[in-house]
């Protein structure tokens, strides 16, 4: 009789665990779809080491601007800001976004296009980023092609072909504007860097805020890349 009833006490045990799990679920469903269902990356960080051994004599002008309509804040482009300084040092001037590029420089201008996580959605479609790619495939001539070519190959890592709903669709995209004052007509044109990365909704928000993450560093890794290429371009022609 004791052995039945310590089955029985077991048993019960097993169904209030159960009923546990199966309530912070549902409300971590009611939470994220009642509730805020969009969350905002608030720092970036670059996984790189500081390039010592590339120097310009005549540093890149370069900005960032955070271009979303919505989740905008200065921390990220501070942090933005902060991150490409370690990597890259002098050989980066800051200069405001909007600011005109003198004749006889080269700028680079970061926008933040999309940085965060949505639940139940995706914040980019493949398409559009096809689009963008064809653009700027049009766009780049000379040397510069070297650019467009090294980052498309490798550039965008978006999740197979999904409708988005019960996941955390996390998403980043950041256009690489690069502007060559050095010739006439000056040479103009636009490099889209996107990632998507998807979470199940098993911790809320923390699920969120790691897709985010995630897709901000895959993203990250082609941005590193980009901007590696570009100043070896102008080192080589410098030299």
């Amino acid at each position: 009789m004791l052995q039945f009833t310590n089955h029985e006490t077991h048993i019960e045990n097993v169904k209030s665990i159960m009923r546990t799990i199966n309530l912070f679920l549902v409300l971590s469903i009611i939470i994220c779809s009642g509730c805020n269902t969009e969350r905002y990356m608030t720092t970036l960080t670059l996984n790189a080491n500081p390039r010592t051994n590339l120097t310009l004599r005549l540093p890149v002008l370069v900005s960032v601007y955070d271009g979303r309509v919505s989740g905008t804040d200065q921390s990220v482009v501070g942090s933005l800001k902060s991150e490409l300084a370690k990597v890259y040092g002098s050989n980066l001037e800051w200069v405001p976004y909007f600011n005109p590029v003198p004749v006889g420089r080269v700028a680079i201008r970061l926008r933040i296009v999309t940085l965060g996580s949505a639940f139940g959605s995706r914040l980019v479609s493949s398409s559009a980023y096809t689009t963008a790619i064809q653009s700027t495939q049009f766009s780049a001539t000379g040397s510069w092609r070297q650019v467009i070519g090294s980052t498309t190959t490798k550039s965008s890592i978006f999740a197979n072909s999904f409708s988005g709903e019960g996941w955390w669709n996390g998403a980043a995209w950041i256009d690489v504007e690069i502007q060559d004052n050095r010739t006439s007509p000056p040479n103009r044109f636009t490099i889209p860097l996107a990632a998507e990365h998807r979470e199940p909704n098993m911790w809320g928000y923390s699920s969120g805020d790691k897709a985010a993450r995630k897709a901000w560093e895959n993203v990250s890794v082609q941005l590193t890349r980009t901007i590696d290429e570009a100043l070896r371009i102008l080192r080589d022609a410098e030299n």
